[in-house]
């Protein structure tokens, strides 16, 4: 009989051992996120982008203020699944603080186009161009 109590409270503690794995599957490394830019020199591009993102709430694109790249592609991966080609013409940062970010876009030159928005994941982003733009590549602001 203690036999039979025995095994079954063995049973009882490995089943309940059991249950509580399913719910953490792997015990690695977390996964961290990190943002990656696109240059689309059309809407088109900029919308296909868009079209394959499929609603996905981390992906957005924006109007620049440049000739050149008159659109832009922002999204977030999982680091390390995705390389931004060390000649592309624009760079992102992802900070933290709306605070830290305004102050780093407070001293760009103006002539980087730089931009400044908040993603859904709550991070405030920092977008500029690598090298500053010619005066020709600029567009004239309408007011």
């Amino acid at each position: 009989m203690t036999r039979k109590l025995g095994l079954i409270l063995i049973l009882l503690l490995a089943a309940t051992s059991a249950v509580g794995d399913d719910d953490n599957v792997c015990p690695c490394i977390p996964l961290s996120h990190s943002w990656v830019i696109t240059a689309c020199e059309t809407w088109n591009c900029a919308q296909a982008a868009m079209v394959l993102a499929n609603g996905d709430p981390f992906v957005m694109s924006m109007p620049t203020n440049d000739t050149k790249y008159g659109w832009i592609v922002a999204r977030r991966v999982v680091t390390g699944t995705a390389v931004t080609s060390p000649d592309s013409p624009y760079i992102i940062e992802s900070n933290a603080s709306f605070a830290v970010a305004a102050a780093q876009f407070s001293i760009l030159d103006p002539n980087m186009l730089p931009m400044i928005t908040t993603a859904s994941d709550g991070a405030t982003l920092l977008i500029r161009l690598r090298e500053p733009a010619p005066m020709s590549r600029r567009r004239a602001a309408a007011h």
